[in-house]
């Protein structure tokens, strides 16, 4: 695993593949989620306190913040609008 960070006492995190998502896991080595930076997703994969999915999923995004890679719609053509009116 690289770059291995903790997140608190209890959790800590990192990368299995250096693409790949940042799973979340407890200091027993438990995988409990996985974080997807491209998207700011995260999937839970063990239940886990609902106050600390949010303190996770928060340090989850102040620490790697989502890379929307998605670009934005084109706008509609002038034809088309001419042709609806």
């Amino acid at each position: 695993m690289e770059d291995r960070r903790v997140i608190n006492d209890s959790y800590f995190c990192g990368r299995f593949r250096p693409d790949g998502p940042i799973a979340v896991l407890t200091t027993t080595q438990y995988v409990v989620a996985e974080y997807y930076q491209q998207t700011g997703d995260i999937r839970w994969q063990r239940v886990v306190n609902a106050s600390q999915k949010d303190g996770i999923h928060n340090w989850l995004r102040e620490h790697f913040p989502a890379r929307n890679t998605q670009k934005p719609a084109p706008a509609a053509s002038s034809r088309r609008k001419a042709a609806v009116a």
